[in-house]
């Protein structure tokens, strides 16, 4: 049976927003140690502006395209170009980066211990139900995507 678009459970922004918060929740009830470094103010800042920015850049490269941006939707048009040549999945890793800023800014372990959780998830559910669709949908096109594009970097 053809599949009418990907099999997207979970939106992947409230994984997210879930791991900074179970993050948070462990910081209160586990007394583990702040994470401090110099500079750790420098790089959260530049994680954030790497993360909108690929967020942004790869938002408005699917507008312009006409395709969806809701990972539960089928996409119309496979993007192969852009921040799209750099990962096959641009949004995530931006998120992933606005995450680990999240965490270093509020110094926390627990948020940064969530993350390989949340990232697994995204990995194991939302990219493999994503990928799943697109190979379908796009056949060969997306055989040479993948073979060409990384999946993260």
């Amino acid at each position: 049976m053809a599949l009418k678009h990907p099999q997207v459970m979970m939106p992947p922004p409230a994984l997210y927003l879930g791991g900074l918060l179970m993050g948070y929740g462990i910081d209160q009830a586990v007394a583990l140690p702040a994470i401090h470094f110099p500079g750790d103010h420098w790089l959260a800042l530049v994680l954030a502006i790497v993360g909108v920015g690929l967020v942004g850049a790869a938002a408005i490269q699917m507008r312009r395209a006409r395709t969806t941006l809701i990972p539960h939707r089928a996409a119309s048009t496979l993007l192969c170009t852009g921040v799209f040549a750099l990962s096959r999945n641009p949004i995530y890793l931006g998120f992933t980066s606005l995450y680990l800023a999240m965490a270093l800014n509020q110094h926390s372990p627990g948020m940064l211990l969530m993350l390989l959780p949340v990232v697994w998830v995204i990995q194991a559910h939302v990219i493999a139900a994503e990928e799943a669709f697109h190979a379908e949908q796009f056949g060969e096109q997306w055989q040479a995507y993948q073979r060409r594009v990384r999946r993260w970097l």
